[in-house]
């Protein structure tokens, strides 16, 4: 008798060869390891599934089905709060952010559990051999124990250590400890280094200042003084350099540098209720014009709503710069350079103006043609990943833009990470739970 638990195989299947059962056993072993490459940009073994193969036989098809629900739910917990999407924060996702998400990013969501559901509820394990589920379940455990080995007494290729991945002792940790502690610690009003407090307690403050917030901008404190290095050789004054904390995702970053503010992305969330006390409201008081860019599509996010409670009146997104290129990733929109070259036409001949940029062409994973630009900033600058070179690409930009546009005036400019970037999370090779921040002045006389 069959179990209603179970999707039955359509008769087409139940004919087919045993290579084709095998295949369908191989893919499914290597489809969440395909996911977490393609949403991380690099290589990765998920080892995980290696194991179902050997238990799924083991166990009522009720229970089975079961145990490989809960894996999928933590298997998507674990992507999430690698991309800094914590488990507090789903509710503000789910109702605003997928609410007003472009259709490609709403079909790339959909695919991903129907695909992920299929293999979820076919019973193909149970039609391969034992000599073949056992062969699985030794792999799996020669890779957790290299894994375990390197990680205990630090041996081993860095590189092989990142790629070898066990979704589920992250998530648990997500689930039930690391964001509980974290929301107590850092919420609220921040006195670390952020774009408000430096204006704030600056002493006076030039005719243009600009902000640039960079998508997935991480550091090493000895890659930021070779930058700095870089930027002074090339007759930059960098007037200060280093690191802040960061919680969450771009739009905590968002926040946290306008409003000093570490925020929680959930239904309770007022962006309004901070204005006042944000950076717009701020240099619209001292007599500032205050302009927003950003190369995506103002809908996402609900960014448009947001940047406007923020007191970001002249906001500007990719539907009002269609003239200029797009470049390729996950959220395809206005190329960097071309967006940071928008904004400072923007104030160009402004007496007083704010500006405010937020990358975008950072963002994981990198398409491969956004590392064959002709122009490459930093290119002897050792790089961590893609995202870190076409971050370093885009500051490239802002800074030659600036410095050759003498009819700007006095100009600031602060540039900061939003995050770190996903795939370099928690592989040692960043300051934990910071990014880093650079401020420069241009054409001024002091």
């Amino acid at each position: 008798m069959s179990s209603p638990f179970i999707l039955q195989e359509d008769r087409f299947f139940s004919l087919q060869s045993k290579k084709f059962v095998y295949f369908r056993c191989f893919l499914w072993m290597l489809l969440p390891s395909i996911i977490w490459s393609f949403a991380f940009g690099r290589v990765y073994i998920c080892i995980e599934p290696l194991f179902f193969p050997y238990v799924e036989k083991r166990f009522k098809p009720w229970l089975s089905l079961l145990i490989k629900i809960v894996w999928f739910f933590v298997f998507l917990v674990s992507i999430l709060a690698n991309w800094n999407i914590r488990p507090n924060a789903y509710n503000f996702y789910f109702f605003t952010v997928m609410g007003n998400s472009p259709t490609p990013v709403l079909v790339t969501c959909f695919l991903f559990v129907a695909v992920m559901s299929f293999f979820i509820f076919s019973d193909i394990y149970r039609k391969s051999s034992l000599g073949f589920r056992k062969f699985a379940l030794i792999i799996g455990i020669v890779l957790l124990v290299l894994k375990s080995a390197m990680s205990i007494f630090d041996v081993g290729p860095g590189f092989l250590r990142k790629t070898i991945i066990t979704p589920s002792p992250f998530a648990i940790k997500t689930l039930f400890s690391d964001d509980i502690s974290n929301d107590k610690i850092s919420l609220g009003k921040t006195t670390e280094p952020t774009f408000l407090n430096h204006i704030k307690g600056a002493e006076k403050t030039p005719q243009k200042m600009v902000l640039l917030v960079v998508e997935s901008w991480g550091e090493s404190h000895a890659s930021l003084v070779s930058v700095k290095k870089r930027l002074q050789r090339d007759g930059v004054k960098v007037l200060a350099s280093g690191f802040t904390d960061y919680h969450g995702s771009t739009m905590q970053g968002e926040i946290r540098e306008l409003c000093s503010q570490y925020i929680k992305l959930d239904s309770s969330t007022n962006f309004s209720s901070v204005a006042d006390n944000c950076a717009p409201t701020y240099m619209k008081n001292k007599g500032y014009e205050v302009f927003g860019v950003h190369g995506y599509q103002k809908m996402f996010y609900a960014r448009d709503t947001v940047w406007k409670h923020l007191g970001i009146d002249n906001a500007y997104f990719q539907p009002d710069m269609q003239q200029l290129n797009t470049c390729p990733g996950p959220f395809a929109g206005i190329c960097d350079e071309d967006m940071i070259s928008y904004g400072i036409d923007l104030i160009r001949h402004k007496d007083k103006a704010f500006l405010y940029m937020l990358s975008l062409s950072s963002h994981e994973p990198i398409a491969s043609s956004m590392l064959e630009a002709p122009t490459q900033y930093f290119r002897d600058i050792d790089a961590i990943g893609d995202s870190q070179i076409v971050a370093r690409n885009a500051i490239g930009s802002m800074v030659t833009t600036l410095s050759t546009s003498a009819d700007l005036g006095c100009t600031e400019a602060y540039i900061v990470g939003d995050h770190q970037p996903p795939s370099a999370v928690n592989s040692e090779q960043l300051p934990a739970n910071q990014v880093p921040y650079m401020r420069m002045s241009f054409h001024c006389n002091e």
